[in-house]
């Protein structure tokens, strides 16, 4: 099976996904293909939404207290969400510890987290972008919320996907393995 994935990106783009800085490295890297995601506080509705199937990830230091936010923030990678698996119970997503890098209590407290327990979980493409866009005037965008919105588009000018196609098309299969 030849597994093109990478094929067709947006050429600009106006939407970011806010992901801890760790994570954005290993989906960087190759090391992750998988967002395991609950939602923000001040989103729209409760619970996470994939509201946009491509974005930038923002990166952030997850829930830093008293800390001064950044002045800028550089986005260097571009994402493509290819499945969307919302997950009610606790067990499958043991078999998913290779998939991701967040931490298993982190896991845990996530999907127990709010009225409902459960998650998101998000088989993502990661590709690095030729050259990071610095977004100035960071602090405007946090909060305690998944997406946000830039005044206008950016260009979507990517090298290519972080993880090759034979071993991304593994993930996936892991993925509906474990989630059906």
């Amino acid at each position: 099976m030849t597994l093109r994935i990478a094929d067709g990106l947006r050429s600009e783009n106006r939407h970011a996904l806010k992901e801890w800085g760790t994570v954005c490295d290993a989906l960087a890297g190759g090391r992750a293909a998988v967002l395991i995601r609950k939602g923000g506080i001040r989103d729209r509705a409760p619970g996470f939404e994939a509201l946009h199937r491509e974005f930038f990830f923002f990166p952030t230091r997850f829930h830093e207290k008293g800390e001064t936010p950044p002045s800028h923030v550089d986005l260097s990678l571009y994402g493509r969400v290819l499945a969307d698996y919302p997950v009610r119970d606790l067990a499958p997503l043991r078999g998913l510890q290779d998939l991701h890098t967040v931490p298993w209590e982190d896991v845990e407290k996530r999907f127990h987290y709010g009225k409902e327990p459960g998650v998101h979980v998000l088989a993502v493409r990661a590709y690095p972008l030729e050259r990071p866009h610095r977004i100035e005037d960071a602090g405007r965008y946090e909060g305690c919320r998944s997406w946000v919105e830039f005044p206008s588009a950016l260009p979507v000018k990517a090298r290519g996907p972080s993880m090759t196609d034979p071993d991304f098309g593994v993930c996936l299969g892991l993925l509906k393995t474990a989630l059906g």
